[in-house]
């Protein structure tokens, strides 16, 4: 468990705060990729990760240890072979299902990565989430000294994992540790939950209540095809940053407070509201927050 211990009394002392806050999480993942690229040659690494753990920041923080090495990096995203609703058993009104490797189309997959690994051109699907489609390809031709980064939270499923052939690198992101602020504790779950609910409020027009609807099926994928295969995983990287909660506060309360007091999620909403009120202080705010931040996959305003 982590526990912060701050005495903030003005907003210079929480943006030198967000800043050490800042620099030892970017100082910590730099060293541990730093690890990963010290074994021979690598041509293809899996990112994966559960919702809202921070793989996209992650994953240009990869790119650029990449270009570091003097390769180039070729950034993929796994969510763009999903399958396209029309071709799915899916009811009509029903949530699409984007957690499961039933929501992958295996066999473009599997045909992408044999032309892939043997150096041949392919063609990069396109998946459009509004209209739960894929909408179109664009040409690849592969180069010697590109580096393929697979990104998605099916990165880690084995289904997908078989594709990839022989000597890729596995790296996992996560929310490893409850949070501990006084005598609250924000536990590693609820965190992710709060970012899901800012990040599908502000840019999905998502309800909270409708992401605490999603959550437990979310919940369910994870426990069981997530976390299990995540163990064989080369790299673990921790994507918590201290200062968050109190600016996860700011925005959390009140959408949480907004859950109907009739809704069967209510219930839900106050105990994590009753958790997160106690990390109000008036002097974080969102502008102190470094463009470039993991943080801003969830608030905005990213570079």
């Amino acid at each position: 468990m982590r526990t912060i211990e701050i005495d903030i009394r003005s907003r210079a002392e929480a943006e030198e705060y967000i800043l050490a806050c800042e620099k030892r999480f970017n100082d910590t993942i730099d060293e541990a990729l730093e690890g990963i690229f010290t074994h021979g040659d690598i041509k293809t690494i899996a990112l994966a990760g559960p919702t809202c753990s921070g793989k996209t920041t992650t994953a240009e923080k990869i790119t650029r240890r990449i270009r570091k090495a003097g390769k180039q990096a070729v950034v993929l995203s796994i969510d763009d072979f999903f399958l396209s609703r029309a071709d799915r058993n899916v009811v009509d009104g029903e949530a699409p299902d984007y957690d499961s490797a039933a929501a992958i189309d295996l066999e473009t997959l599997e045909t992408f990565m044999d032309r892939l690994n043997r150096g041949l051109p392919v063609l990069v699907p396109r998946f459009d989430f509004s209209s739960a489609a894929r909408v179109g390809y664009h040409e690849y031709i592969p180069r010697e000294e590109d580096i393929y980064l697979f990104e998605g939270i099916q990165a880690v499923y084995p289904e997908v994992t078989r594709l990839f052939g022989p000597g890729y690198k596995s790296i996992f992101i996560n929310v490893n540790e409850d949070c501990r602020y006084g005598n609250v504790v924000l536990e590693k779950e609820e965190i992710r939950l709060l970012r899901r609910t800012v990040r599908d409020r502000l840019f999905r027009g998502a309800t909270p209540e409708f992401t605490l609807h999603l959550w437990e099926t979310v919940r369910a994928n994870e426990e069981k095809n997530i976390f299990p295969n995540a163990a064989g995983c080369d790299l673990h990287l921790e994507s918590f940053l201290e200062y968050e909660p109190f600016l996860l506060a700011n925005y959390g309360v009140g959408m949480l407070d907004s859950v109907p007091k009739d809704s069967r999620y209510r219930p839900a909403a106050d105990e994590v509201l009753v958790e997160l009120r106690e990390f109000d202080c008036p002097y974080f705010e969102e502008s102190m927050i470094p463009k470039n931040s993991l943080f801003r996959e969830f608030i905005g305003g990213k570079e």
